[in-house]
């Protein structure tokens, strides 16, 4: 396999696919030979699209057509077909959240090394330049010890969903924290490392949480909050505050501020602050680019990726304590039993251990 383009499935025909994965696939002059998804209607019309010559309602009839695959189904269905798939010695790239629980993510890595298989998972932030920049300049200590961290995303949600999976959460696994803050822990895990201690609220009664806020205790001493929303429309930026000053960086786009200015005249080989794209709907597409360049390179290879599956892991660990350990974060503008407007739980609650 390793001086071969591999023959590759698609499984799951929603919009990250459609308006993602296949047009990063045909950037890179790669066509699937297979694309599976229950809804045949769906996967004919994509089909025709990008050109693929074959559809399915489900993969199994088709084991040994294709050597990877892309998993871009519903969550719950992530770690099953991953496990089966890495175990047969099929590659794979797995959408975020890379399974439901952090159990799960042992089995489907289990899977891989059983399987000798490539298992990348799509956390596509990491390929952003603006984070590649913080994270190179943060280990070179351009802010000191990061003391301090405010990080707010959030947006009224308008994603083109193919499926109501989204909402119910037998097949999410949550809301705004499983999905969103797939991206957004994974990244402050990767910049300021484990976390010590937390609370954490969300507006859940029963169903999945729309809005959440956690407070974060990191290993390293670093303190601070991450707010997320499905709901409001927030600043999707993270500011880091360290003794020499402190840096913004947005979370969905390549956006730097520092303050002052001349941090980030730090670089690091061709990871440079000052080379920024600026078109974000390009920079998004881009980003799924070099993802699939990345694992197509793996595979090819033999070389690691660059987001494997115990990266992947680590934010999964953390949304399912969370969750775990929930308290209810009573918005102003929700009312409940009929006594008027909630408080907001701005409480100063004991931190309970990750």
């Amino acid at each position: 396999m390793k001086s071969e383009q591999p023959r590759i499935a698609v499984i799951g025909c929603g919009a990250v696919t459609k308006w993602r994965h296949l047009p990063a696939l045909a950037k890179l002059g790669v066509t699937p030979v297979l694309l599976v998804d229950p809804d045949m209607d769906r996967a004919r019309g994509l089909a025709e699209a990008f050109r693929v010559p074959g559809v399915a309602a489900d993969y199994r009839p088709h084991l040994g057509e294709f050597d990877a695959a892309i998993i871009a189904s519903p969550h719950h269905l992530h770690a099953p077909v991953s496990i089966d798939l890495l175990g047969r010695g099929v590659h794979v790239l797995l959408e975020k959240p890379m399974a439901m629980t952090a159990a799960e993510c042992d089995q489907v890595m289990a899977a891989a090394e059983a399987g000798g298989s490539v298992l990348a998972v799509g956390l596509m932030r990491r390929y952003f330049w603006a984070a590649r920049w913080l994270k190179a300049a943060l280990g070179a200590g351009a802010l000191g010890p990061i003391e301090s961290f405010d990080v707010r995303e959030g947006f009224i949600y308008e994603w083109p969903v193919a499926s109501s999976f989204f909402f119910r959460k037998e097949t999410a696994g949550g809301g705004v924290l499983f999905d969103l803050g797939a991206h957004t822990l994974d990244l402050l895990l990767w910049w300021l490392g484990d976390v010590a201690e937390f609370e954490y609220y969300d507006d859940s009664y029963g169903g999945v949480e729309a809005d959440c806020k956690l407070r974060l205790t990191m290993a390293s001493g670093a303190r601070g909050t991450v707010e997320l929303s499905r709901t409001r429309n927030l600043r999707n930026t993270a500011v880091l505050r360290g003794p020499r000053g402190e840096i913004e960086i947005g979370l969905d786009r390549n956006y730097l501020r520092a303050d002052p200015a001349g941090l980030l005249s730090y670089k690091k080989d061709e990871v440079r602050a000052n080379v920024l794209p600026e078109d974000v709907l390009k920079e998004l597409n881009e980003m799924f680019v070099l993802q699939a360049e990345d694992w197509l390179r793996a595979i090819r290879e033999g070389v690691p990726p660059q987001v494997p599956g115990a990266e992947a892991k680590r934010s999964i660990g953390l949304i399912g304590a969370c969750y775990a350990n929930r308290r209810r974060w009573e918005l102003p503008w929700v009312h409940t039993g009929g006594r008027g407007q909630a408080r907001e739980a701005g409480l100063r609650l004991e931190a309970v251990k990750s």
